[in-house]
């Protein structure tokens, strides 16, 4: 192992079983996607490991999830996978395994140790045996902004301490403090405010969730928001964007590098989007709201 780490992030791949409708706004044919990403990384035996930051399945569903194991088995390095909104906790947990790709929660390369989070543990219920599990409701999970909850909290603050590593990088599906209009996430961003205030030797986070990639600074660490496979946006020009990836480097003297990687094609072209999409992101519409304008937008056209 080089004193240098390249790991590639994939993020919101949101497999589908073959004839599943994707949830949500227009999406990308997913399976295009990743195969279009798989072919602009290339040769990667130079990488140390890829990850995944959740959303793996669209609607948590096996065979969502065979599907996206089959896919990420066909790195010829190490996969890991930490789970989004979309995911449910036992069946993602049982779906993934392969021998190639796993779900730890904490792995440490030389100087650095990446911790990988459940950004969605604070939404888990114990249940009559004493277990966590996900709530009764998919929708209680999948509509959440994140929620670590007091024992997430408290496993981040017992990892970083009980690793060997100079330098720790923590993935997670959610974005903390993340400058998006729509999320709903102030107590959440709380949560990590209150977590990252103890941990010094956190160097940045890496994240997804938002479909629109960006890197700006939170509690005095970089957030690295990657790209999705199921349609990505640009906030600032108010386009849509390709699917894409991002790389990064790692250095032990804690020096985090990362790129954003875009698959341009005639596929998924960088269109304007409408008003009625700015106004989603910025929190003035919801999601049930852009589904009845573009109702009533069809009907109109019909």
């Amino acid at each position: 192992m080089n004193d240098t780490i390249r790991i590639l992030q994939l993020s919101d791949t949101h497999f589908l079983e073959d004839g599943a409708d994707p949830e949500g706004a227009a999406a990308y044919n997913t399976d295009e996607a990743f195969d279009a990403v798989f072919r602009h990384i290339g040769e990667h035996d130079d990488l140390d490991l890829v990850v995944v930051t959740g959303d793996v399945a669209d609607h948590g569903r096996r065979p969502q999830y065979r599907k996206a194991a089959e896919a990420f088995s066909r790195f010829s390095v190490a996969v890991n996978v930490t789970p989004g909104n979309h995911d449910q906790d036992a069946v993602f947990t049982a779906s993934m395994a392969r021998p190639s790709v796993s779900t730890s929660r904490v792995i440490e390369v030389g100087a650095w140790a990446f911790l990988f989070v459940d950004s969605s543990a604070g939404n888990l219920v114990i249940d009559a045996t004493g277990r966590a599990v996900d709530p009764p409701e998919y929708a209680d999970r999948l509509h959440s902004d994140g929620s670590l909850g007091t024992a997430e909290a408290a496993w981040i603050r017992d990892m970083v301490s009980q690793v060997g590593a100079d330098h720790v990088f923590i993935w997670v599906h959610h974005p903390p403090g993340c400058p998006v209009g729509m999320l709903n996430a102030e107590a959440y961003n709380a949560e990590w405010a209150d977590v990252l205030g103890d941990l010094p030797t956190v160097r940045g986070l890496g994240a997804g969730h938002t479909h629109a990639p960006d890197t700006y600074e939170f509690m005095g660490r970089t957030v690295h928001v990657g790209p999705a496979l199921k349609n990505n946006f640009d906030l600032t020009k108010n386009t849509w964007l390709p699917p894409g990836y991002r790389s990064y480097t790692f250095d032990a003297d804690g020096t985090v590098q990362s790129q954003l990687q875009l698959v341009d094609d005639d596929r998924w072209p960088r269109r304007p989007f409408g008003r009625a999409m700015r106004a989603l992101f910025d929190g003035e519409l919801t999601f049930d709201d852009l589904r009845a304008i573009a109702e009533r937008k069809a009907l109109e056209g019909a």
